[in-house]
């Protein structure tokens, strides 16, 4: 029972590396089929060379359409594929997003972009204190003193009335 398991995970996983190279790969071997009974069908005498480039031209066609549709939709999952891969916790909103982008003309998808790539595991969102490797906050209190003390100077300055 456990190694149908591991066979069903292996499969799986192969399956969402090799996703989409599996479609072009279907899709070349059923052009290639089509070409090749079309020869077969032209060599026979069975079928005249402007039937067979109508027929050739209409698959070609089809395929260039099929090819459009499957890209474009490739493209809007780069960025569910690029939060998936941070752990993005808005996975989900990420990619409802992406597919509402696919219905307004793709104005929403350059922002669903950079929402995706925002989110980092490592840092989180990149707005948290830094923290020294020991687990504690880095002070900043040297920074904040400097400040403190110009600002201190420029409202002494504005009060003798020096500008």
């Amino acid at each position: 029972m456990r190694d149908g398991n591991v066979l069903r995970d292996y499969i799986n996983r192969l399956s969402e590396r090799r996703f989409w190279l599996s479609k072009w790969l279907v899709a070349a071997l059923a052009i290639a089929f089509v070409v090749f009974i079309g020869l077969i069908l032209l060599i026979a005498r069975y079928l005249d060379f402007d039937t067979f480039l109508n027929y050739f031209a209409l698959g070609l066609l089809i395929f260039v359409f099929i090819t459009l549709f499957y890209g474009i939709i490739a493209i809007h999952d780069i960025p569910y594929e690029i939060a998936k891969h941070r752990d993005h916790p808005h996975q989900d909103a990420i990619h409802a997003a992406g597919w509402v982008s696919l219905f307004t003309l793709h104005a929403l998808w350059p922002f669903l972009w950079i929402w995706a790539m925002l989110y980092r595991p490592d840092r989180g969102w990149g707005l948290q204190q830094a923290q020294m490797p020991d687990g504690k906050d880095v002070p900043h209190t040297a920074g904040m003193q400097s400040l403190e003390r110009r600002v201190a100077a420029l409202e002494d300055r504005s009060k003798a009335g020096v500008h």
